[in-house]
């Protein structure tokens, strides 16, 4: 009797889990877009695979839902570290590997973004650079978590 009685709970506490981890309300997305549409924080750089210890507190990235879920561009606004703000357009390109800022909405400023990883809590942008053409790092690591 005993073992049933703890079968049964360990069922109960199993079953609960599973429906609490699972429950969260993620609404119908044709694409990876909805996906990363939100407010992101930038926690952490890394310079050449070396950790940027800058002030990053001020940088916020602002992706609004595109609309209709369907629609391939939307909005953005961000923060820089140094409080400067800017916005433009964003979408996802290459097969949405790419997130593509176009501050201003004006190609000649336009940021192409690998995204190595992306979860709804957590996205990894890397930009590489060509040194050959200009100086400075070949790669930047960008951190972000929703805020």
């Amino acid at each position: 009797m005993v073992t049933r009685i703890f079968i049964f709970s360990l069922i109960l506490v199993v079953g609960g889990a599973a429906s609490i981890s699972c429950s969260e309300d993620i609404p119908d997305c044709p694409s990876r877009m909805c996906i990363v549409a939100g407010g992101w924080q930038l926690t952490e750089v890394y310079v050449d695979n070396v950790k940027d210890n800058s002030d990053l507190s001020q940088f916020r990235l602002f992706l609004t839902m595109p609309s209709p879920t369907t629609a391939t561009t939307s909005v953005f606004s961000r923060v820089q570290p140094s409080g400067n703000t800017d916005d433009g357009s964003w979408s996802l390109e290459n097969n949405e590997t790419i997130l593509r800022l176009l501050p201003d909405n004006d190609p000649a400023f336009m940021e192409d973004w690998i995204i190595e990883s992306m979860t709804p809590r957590k996205m990894v942008l890397i930009i590489n650079r060509d040194t050959g053409i200009k100086a400075g790092p070949s790669k930047i690591e960008f951190i972000l978590e929703p805020f």
